[in-house]
């Protein structure tokens, strides 16, 4: 038996970029359990990488503005790419403000058809980042 509690660190590899479009927010306001809660659909966006492209065809955003300045965030995208395939991409994080960074990040996974085209994402672990500003939504691959 060793001692050594010492994990592998993963790596990441650019995956995916994703452009989303999103609908005017629902805000339920200041809830009971402290902080403001609201909800975005996805109306419509792109989604590119690793040899698929697709459209988003759906989803929503839930927020929950807490009062530190952290705003977590529960999100689910139903993309549809160009064979037809469709997949749900669904994941949580959080949304910063600067100094140390300014923007979202979210751990991601897929559920996808087990014998689609696209089944192999279902069998991966992503992570997104968007910076504050920036349109685009970068994902990576955890390796």
């Amino acid at each position: 038996m060793t001692d050594d509690l010492t994990a592998p660190v993963p790596g990441l590899a650019p995956a995916f970029a994703m452009r989303i479009e999103r609908g005017e927010p629902v805000r339920v306001g200041a809830i009971a359990t402290g902080g403001r809660r609201s909800h975005v659909s996805v109306t419509g966006g792109s989604f590119t990488g690793e040899g698929l492209s697709g459209t988003l065809t759906g989803g929503s955003e839930t927020l929950l503005e807490r009062t530190d300045g952290v705003t977590m965030i529960e999100v689910v995208y139903y993309i549809t790419f160009s064979d037809g395939a469709v997949a749900r991409c669904f994941g949580t994080g959080y949304r910063t403000a600067p100094p140390h960074f300014g923007g979202t990040r979210l751990s991601l996974l897929f559920e996808a058809a087990e014998t689609g085209s696209v089944a192999a994402l279902a069998t991966r672990a992503f992570m997104a980042e968007q910076v504050d500003g920036d349109a685009l939504v970068s994902i990576n691959r955890i390796i």
